[in-house]
């Protein structure tokens, strides 16, 4: 739902769906216009691949060393909570303009009613080889690979001879030996601009040690050599294109209007040609009526017009022309602490550009970084007073009755819920008679034991079938720790009041995430349930049968070692995320972590003959560690220094940042002999140290890793196994006393 200028929650349902797919300079202007003034009745969802988006303007200066990594990119994860919109981290492959979705790469289509496109461009390659500067989420890692692996005679070659290519070659003489070689290899130095700058830029390439190679036209390259049309060849170690950008091939496979190079053709409004719910503008966009080279400073000056236009579709009112200006200022960092400066014929150069540059730079990310609070900004003209409160009239038609009972108007309809189910894969399996569609599963069992247990939790993150994916690995999780085998589940999905369109797409997400996991398991959805509720949830029963044995808590022995098969830390980076103080990367590395099996950490326990199992929840690596030493009446020491941890938990823990459950975990300790050692020994305390390293030792997790005591002689060939197994951080984390009931942890 939607902000208040007062801060709070609109009261009006989503009936509308925005997608922004992208993440380039234009969107997140638009993240944050629609931040300051929501717009009642519409969900706003922004795809993209990489969610620090880098801002272009200071690559040259992070690749010089002048910026840390993180001071370059603007952060989507905060952008978009405090603009109410969900984050999608994946890519389009494609569109279907006809039923108005989105093809993504590793989610299921996603629908839209309106649509805007900021997915920027790469360089256009001559030949398959080298390292494109574009996206720059990309290259940034290869860059870092090649400096750190190179020699002290390597030679760089730097294609393209723009103005991109031209900041990089001087950034790269910063940042290496200067026995290394850079080559700028162009067909033309700087095509467009002025005498002025032509001799500024060929001065300063020569100050830096920068050979020039002009009319070279790249045709052939390899791994060792690149060469021009002309027959000229040079040896090369690396080579980078920061040539002119070339289009993806899924926008005029869609069936968009684009222009000869397979951009996106727009209207003066930024609006596509051919089809009005649709909107373009960074390097994607053709400007038809006024054509423009591919940089950086159009999509930030069209950020605005773009958030404007599509507020004012949504509302039904006329739009606000795009004016390109055909001269722009252009700032070129030198990579020596000076910059040129150009504008039309006029050129300048000097420290004192460089220090303008870097203000201008540094302030556009603090747009972005410094949040004001919801709604402050002070409506501007009609249009801002009317999505204060008012509801567009496209929206308000389709707005459902919001006074709804409890009772069986909770339910989801016959009809979405009908097509959703259609829509997922096929569960039917041998020994599920009767699943899906009648009052109850029928499933045939042999004699013997059977597992069951239940798990769910309200939705931690704006992606749905992300959220349906952890839901099943963290429930699948109880089973593996008893060393079963699960063969069915049932769902009970909870999901808020919403247009029915978009009820039956947030259900089928969720589902479709919760189904992918377990048919990878071939666990069949056999049932379940499906009503309205305030929040998105989701819980799994799933039940299965045992392994060769039943494995349980207790029977740990004297000298075992206990293996921890994932790290800890997403409680305090979730609980971070929802207070805007973590890293969007890093709760991005986490979720990757929970959307990790634990099925083949079961096969390699068992395996090494472990002796007790249980998984890491709730109550934390300590509280479930606890569990497993009263129920075999033994101690350990932990070697919490050991203990593998998420990156960024614990600078969250030590900034004060703690999960909901944390205190509660702590109490629970207390009852427990906590031991600390010490030169004489240890010292039992009545109470727990509240120190950042028992903070994550007592986080609680989702689906969380499994905790097992091996013999003392497989112990090294299971962690082995483990890390071949897909668990790099798998580890010993302690070794099983004789004392009764006992954790001992070393001073810190």
């Amino acid at each position: 739902m939607a902000r208040t200028s007062a801060g709070v929650r609109d009261a009006t349902p989503p009936v509308r769906d925005l997608v922004l797919l992208g993440g380039g300079h234009s969107h997140v202007q638009v993240l944050k216009a629609f931040g300051m003034r929501p717009v009642p009745g519409v969900r706003l969802t922004v795809v993209c691949r990489e969610v620090l988006t880098p801002y272009s303007g200071m690559l040259p200066g992070q690749v010089a060393g002048r910026y840390p990594w993180r001071d370059i990119h603007i952060d989507l994860g905060p952008l978009a909570r405090f603009a109410g919109a969900r984050l999608i981290a994946d890519e389009a492959t494609g569109l279907d303009l006809a039923n108005r979705e989105v093809t993504l790469h590793e989610h299921p289509s996603l629908r839209y009613d309106l649509l805007s496109v900021n997915t920027g461009a790469v360089p256009e390659q001559a030949v398959p080889c080298g390292i494109p500067v574009k996206p720059i989420g990309r290259f940034l890692p290869q860059w870092q690979t090649v400096q750190a692996s190179l020699r002290p005679d390597a030679v760089l070659g730097v294609v393209g001879g723009g103005a991109g290519g031209v900041e990089l070659a001087l950034a790269m003489r910063a940042a290496v030996p200067g026995s290394v070689r850079i080559l700028l290899l162009t067909d033309e130095l700087l095509p467009g601009g002025s005498p002025g700058l032509d001799r500024r830029v060929r001065r300063a390439l020569a100050r830096r040690a920068v050979e020039l190679v002009t009319g070279f036209r790249v045709t052939e390259a390899d791994s060792a050599s690149v060469r021009a049309v002309d027959g000229r060849s040079f040896a090369v170690d690396h080579l980078f294109w920061v040539t002119r950008v070339a289009a993806p091939p899924w926008p005029a496979a869609a069936g968009l209007r684009t222009d000869p190079g397979g951009f996106i053709e727009v209207d003066r409004f930024l609006r596509s040609k051919s089809h009005p719910d649709v909107f373009a503008a960074g390097d994607i966009a053709a400007l038809g009526d006024q054509p423009r080279p591919k940089a950086g400073v159009f999509a930030v000056r069209a950020g605005r017009v773009l958030a404007d236009n599509l507020r004012r579709t949504l509302f039904g009112a006329p739009l606000r022309p795009f004016r390109a200006q055909r001269r722009f200022l252009a700032l070129l960092g030198t990579g020596d602490g000076r910059a040129i400066a150009t504008r039309g014929a006029w050129t300048a150069e000097g420290a004192w550009v460089w220090r303008w540059k870097d203000s201008i730079d540094r302030d556009f990310m603090a747009r972005f970084r410094d949040l004001p609070a919801p709604g402050m900004q002070p409506p501007a003209g009609r249009l801002a007073r009317m999505s204060h409160g008012a509801r567009p009239a496209a929206i308000a038609r389709d707005i459902p009755d919001v006074e709804r009972c409890g009772g069986c108007g909770a339910k989801l309809g016959a009809d979405p819920l009908r097509r959703v189910l259609a829509r997922l894969p096929d569960q039917a399996r041998a020994g599920v008679p009767i699943g899906i569609g009648d009052d109850a599963a029928v499933l045939e069992v042999s004699a013997g034991r059977l597992l069951l247990t239940v798990d769910g939790f309200r939705s931690m993150v704006d992606d749905p079938y992300r959220f349906g994916r952890i839901v099943a690995h963290h429930s699948l999780n109880d089973v593996f720790a008893m060393g079963g085998r699960a063969t069915a589940a049932l769902a009970m999905a909870t999901v808020p009041l919403m247009a029915e369109a978009m009820m039956e797409q947030e259900l089928y997400w969720l589902l479709r995430g919760a189904v992918d996991v377990l048919n990878a398991h071939d666990v069949p959805l056999v049932g379940g349930h499906s009503a309205e509720g305030a929040e998105l949830s989701l819980a799994l029963t799933v039940a299965g049968v045992p392994g060769a044995r039943v494995l349980g808590k207790g029977g740990l022995a004297a000298g075992d070692r206990l293996i921890l098969t994932k790290p800890l830390g997403t409680g305090v980076l979730l609980a971070g995320a929802m207070r805007g103080r973590a890293h969007t990367d890093e709760v991005e590395a986490a979720l990757a972590v929970m959307d990790r099996s634990n099925a083949p950490a079961l096969e390699c326990f068992v395996h090494h003959g472990v002796r007790a199992l249980t998984d890491v929840t709730g109550f934390g690596l300590l509280g479930h560690l606890a569990e497993m030493l009263r129920a075999s009446g033994v101690g350990t020491t932990l070697a919490a220094g050991a203990v593998p941890l998420l990156a960024g938990a614990q600078a969250l823990v030590e900034t004060g940042v703690t999960s909901s459950l944390h205190d509660n975990n702590v109490r629970v300790l207390r009852d427990f002999e906590l031991g600390r050692a010490s030169a004489g020994g240890f010292t039992p305390t009545p109470t727990v140290t509240p120190t950042p390293l028992v903070a994550l030792l007592v986080d609680p997790q989702t689906a969380g890793g499994l905790l097992g005591g091996v013999p003392a002689d497989r112990a090294d060939a299971c962690v082995a196994a483990l890390r071949a197994a897909g668990y790099p951080e798998a580890c010993v984390i302690g070794v099983v006393t004789a004392t009764g009931a006992r954790i001992e942890l070393p001073v810190a």
